[in-house]
């Protein structure tokens, strides 16, 4: 076990190098990373025998993700955008669900595959959603509007708790035939529309419940108190407190981690945490989501058997197809139900929603949760359902990853959505330069007043990097000339460098001795107040 930690962080730590280096999003390296350690392992002699288990991710890694990508969600913004977000993550799932099923079962019969609907509808249920996990972690790579991604991070977070509950409901309907259930769940039962849209709001509203209240009582603890650490514990308590009352309740883990997450990212944070301590928490969490992302994301690799998926090589591909075709219609209809012109998804943003729907970890675990119930005969014709079930998610799963991952950074480009424009591209090409040429420089000078130079190629050299600088500041010049905002964009990240010295200053100063911890905080709490 020590190992396989050891070793996953290391080639996380690797990959995200790489990824840099290839100008790819994080995730869909480590999802290839775990292919390849996957394909060379065959039986585990490189040290990776972890395994991706419905356990470890429900229980240890899911509240991780989705409490830090909770947190920094702007409660105002989220909000502003509930109509849009709200559509998207209850109706769009469910019509999604329902949608995928029939257009698959009547492409189906043209390539004669002879799947039931019963296992087409479990299918689509483990894929409805779209996954909070490889959503948010592939927006964070890039600078984008903030309401676009406000409305895909609040959906991806949302669905989710949504998605798990219209599962549990599709494995009660679908179980007689397919002889499959979950681990906990009474499948003879008889099922009842009404019960079920009552169990369906009991879980999703009481798990917001236990979100607000948790999330509200630990944003009232931080701010009788003023220590670090332990208010850093206190959001690791609510994080994981807040999943498990829910599953003891029987509500909706994920749903009261996402609500939790808000209510201390806009209330504790902004209202009971000092500056320092602030700064500790989002310090703090966005280390542990790095890592859990890294484990999720090279298990998600491990997992796969690129061998079993070419067997179902035809159903993956008809259901990846279906899916963006399903997920393209609902965000389409969504555009069309916000009649408010001010709250309306822009036309632009549409295509780039719609592919933005990748699936992952979640849909992965949802089928490894799936147990055979009947015996005998019964019980082998169950786990060959079973089978192709987890072939074809994680066939659509390793699709969704590899092909809208490594997409979107195109698609958000050739739509002009990535914020970052050409001219910024270039004065920051500028910018590098002269702070090369400037040290080059300064190497020059100090090598001709050591001697260790000759005068003459001293003044050739110098007088070639004294050129290229003139033109240089003349390229920057101009592009100021042109570009205003350039100027701006350059102020904002120098203050913001000169913000973070100016605090480390006065902590530097308290570790000495010579000052007092309630006058640096004092300190730093008007440097974030003033913002420079």
């Amino acid at each position: 076990m020590a190992i396989s930690f050891v070793a996953i962080l290391v080639v996380a730590c690797g990959m995200a190098l790489l990824a840099k280096r290839l100008r790819l999003p994080y995730t869909v390296v480590l999802v290839v990373a775990g292919l390849i350690v996957s394909a060379l392992s065959a039986g585990g002699q490189l040290g990776m025998n972890l395994k991706l288990t419905p356990e470890l991710l429900l229980q240890l890694f899911l509240p991780i993700l989705l409490f830090e990508a909770a947190f920094h969600v702007d409660l105002k913004s989220f909000l502003n955008n509930k109509r849009a977000i709200l559509f998207l993550a209850i109706p769009g799932v469910i019509i999604g669900m329902v949608l995928t099923t029939a257009l698959f079962m009547g492409v189906g019969e043209l390539f004669q595959l002879g799947l039931s609907w019963q296992l087409v509808l479990l299918a689509a249920a483990m894929l409805a959603a779209t996954d909070p996990i490889s959503v948010v972690a592939l927006f964070k790579e890039f600078t984008v509007s903030k309401r676009l991604g406000i409305i895909i991070e609040g959906e991806s977070l949302i669905n989710d708790g949504i998605a798990v509950v219209v599962f549990a409901v599709v494995v009660k309907i679908t179980s007689a035939h397919l002889g499959l259930t979950l681990p906990h769940l009474d499948s003879t039962e008889s099922l009842q529309a009404l019960q079920v849209v009552l169990d369906f709001l009991r879980e999703v509203l009481l798990g917001t419940a236990i979100g607000l209240g948790i999330g509200l009582g630990i944003s009232y603890l931080t701010s009788k108190f003023d220590d670090q650490h332990i208010e850093v514990a206190l959001t690791v308590i609510a994080a994981y407190g807040a999943n498990v009352a829910a599953m003891e309740l029987h509500a909706s883990g994920v749903i009261a981690v996402v609500v939790c997450g808000m209510m201390i990212g806009n209330v504790g944070v902004k209202h009971g945490m000092s500056p320092t301590t602030r700064e500790e928490v989002v310090s703090f969490w966005e280390f542990a989501a790095f890592v859990a992302n890294s484990f999720v994301f090279i298990l998600i690799g491990l997992e796969i058997k690129l061998a079993g998926l070419w067997e179902q090589a035809v159903p993956i591909v008809l259901f990846f197809v279906i899916m963006i075709l399903v997920r393209a219609i609902t965000v389409f209809g969504v555009h069309g139900l916000v009649r408010r012109a001010d709250l309306r998804l822009k036309q632009e943003w549409l295509p780039v929603i719609t592919w933005a729907g990748v699936r992952g970890s979640l849909s992965m675990v949802l089928a490894m949760m799936l147990l055979v119930a009947a015996k005998g005969d019964a019980g082998t014709a169950a786990e060959a359902n079973r089978v192709m079930l987890l072939n074809i998610v994680y066939g659509v799963v390793l699709m969704s990853i590899l092909l809208q991952g490594t997409t979107m950074a195109w698609l958000m480009k050739r739509g002009g959505l990535i914020i970052e424009t050409t001219e910024e591209t270039e004065y920051e090409l500028a910018l590098a330069r002269r702070q090369a040429i400037r040290v080059m420089l300064d190497n020059l000078e100090s090598s001709e007043r050591k001697g260790t130079l000759s005068h003459e190629t001293f003044e050739t050299l110098h007088g070639q990097l004294l050129a290229r600088r003139q033109a240089n500041d003349k390229r920057i010049a101009q592009m100021l000339e042109h570009t205003p905002t350039l100027n701006t964009i350059e102020l904002q990240i120098e203050s913001a460098h000169l913000s973070a010295l100016e605090k480390q200053v006065y902590r530097d100063l308290e570790k000495a001795g010579d000052l007092d911890y309630d006058s640096m905080e004092s300190l730093v709490r008007e440097v974030v107040d003033r913002k420079l």
